[in-house]
């Protein structure tokens, strides 16, 4: 089984809840009833997450699209709906079903409706003809809940610089109130990380909810949880490159490349965009400072991996347990067969001292007995 990372998800913590409402970073979220989703804090099983996307099979319908799937992990079996999503995630399963790689047929809004909403222009006239924008371009609000999207509703890999269209309409949909159902959002997307090879494997803490609603056994399994850094927090605003100046949070250039090292080590983080954007200075460094911060988040990242082996270690003592016990039970099955073997010669294959007429009747008493046990 081929090994792939796994995205547990990044929740926001309790301590920080009034303050991203204050600035506008919660309300979309609690307008479409996603609260749970971006505030889960359970461990993940990545051993189990693993098994999950490996063992799915479709359910279709008769015009052969999927309309549920299972999946079988410790021995219980699953069948997962759009209907279990949202009893598991307390998110209604109604609104927009949004996706990225078809046509949205209940989405009204235009590309230039979509750059107004999420750039801040004034007037969608002013958006016509332009080019689809980069992160740098967005809103405070619109980049900050495109940040947590990312790694909670739509977790994936890579630089987060280039805006698609599915992330300008799914922001356009949440800035402007517009309900979107996030069950199929997380139903679709699992598919996609089903059928592919090598993307991170999405939803580490929301599986573990789910495993825990199918009562999968979790007492026996190795969890991992998200260190502190991880969480979004006050701080993290400024990590990603944005101060609070006269009341409102604005985008600041830091000469010092500091505009989101909160991120992982998929080297996707928001900060690098906008050290990319800064010209280079005569007096800058080619090299970004060592800090505390950074050194704990490698030392976290290296923990992580470190339980991850651990993992993968215990899957094979279990395996390795397994074909102990197989070489047990054909090391008593060959015992068993010599038993038989030196019986069956001490009877037949020993000579004796019998006259040949004597050994003729036995045979034939034999034969009878044998052609008799067939009737």
């Amino acid at each position: 089984m081929h090994n792939r990372r796994v995205a547990p998800g990044r929740p926001l913590t309790t301590d920080a809840y009034s303050h991203f409402e204050n600035y506008g970073f919660l309300g979309p979220f609690i307008e479409q009833e996603w609260l749970k989703v971006i505030s889960l804090n359970v461990p993940y099983y990545p051993k189990l997450v693993q098994y999950f996307y490996n063992n799915i099979v479709y359910e279709r319908n008769a015009n052969g699209s999927i309309h549920a799937f299972k999946s079988y992990v410790n021995g219980v079996a699953m069948r997962i709906s759009k209907n279990v999503l949202a009893q598991v995630l307390q998110a209604p399963n109604k609104g927009k079903r949004i996706n990225s790689y078809g046509a949205w047929n209940e989405t009204h809004f235009t590309r230039a409706k979509q750059i107004q909403t999420v750039c801040g222009l004034d007037e969608e006239e002013d958006a016509q003809g332009r080019n689809r924008p980069s992160s740098n371009h967005l809103t405070v609000q619109a980049r900050v809940l495109r940040h947590m999207l990312s790694y909670n509703i739509l977790p994936k890999g890579g630089h987060r610089e280039t805006v698609t269209y599915f992330d300008m309409e799914l922001l356009t949909n949440l800035l402007l109130s517009e309900k979107v159902n996030l069950p199929y959002l997380i139903f679709n997307h699992m598919l996609t990380a089903a059928e592919s090879s090598n993307r991170n494997l999405p939803y580490g803490m929301i599986l573990t909810v789910l495993f825990e609603h199918f009562n999968v056994n979790l007492s026996e399994e190795v969890g991992l949880r998200i260190s502190r850094q991880e969480f979004y927090t006050v701080s993290s605003l400024k990590k990603m490159g944005f101060e609070l100046r006269n009341g409102e949070y604005v985008r600041v250039n830091n000469a010092h490349g500091g505009g989101g090292d909160d991120d992982d080590d998929d080297d996707d983080d928001e900060g690098d965009e906008g050290a990319r954007d800064e010209p280079m200075g005569e007096a800058q460094s080619s090299t970004p400072p060592i800090t505390l911060q950074r050194v704990w988040e490698r030392m976290d990242g290296m923990y992580e991996y470190m339980g991850q082996m651990s993992t993968q270690m215990t899957g094979m003592h279990d395996y390795m347990g397994q074909m102990t016990a197989q070489m047990s039970t054909m090391q008593v099955t060959v015992n068993e067969m010599r038993d038989e073997w030196r019986s069956f010669s001490g009877r037949y294959m020993h000579p004796t001292t019998s006259h040949h007429h004597h050994a003729s009747t036995t045979n034939e008493e034999n034969v009878d007995e044998r052609e008799g046990g067939d009737e």
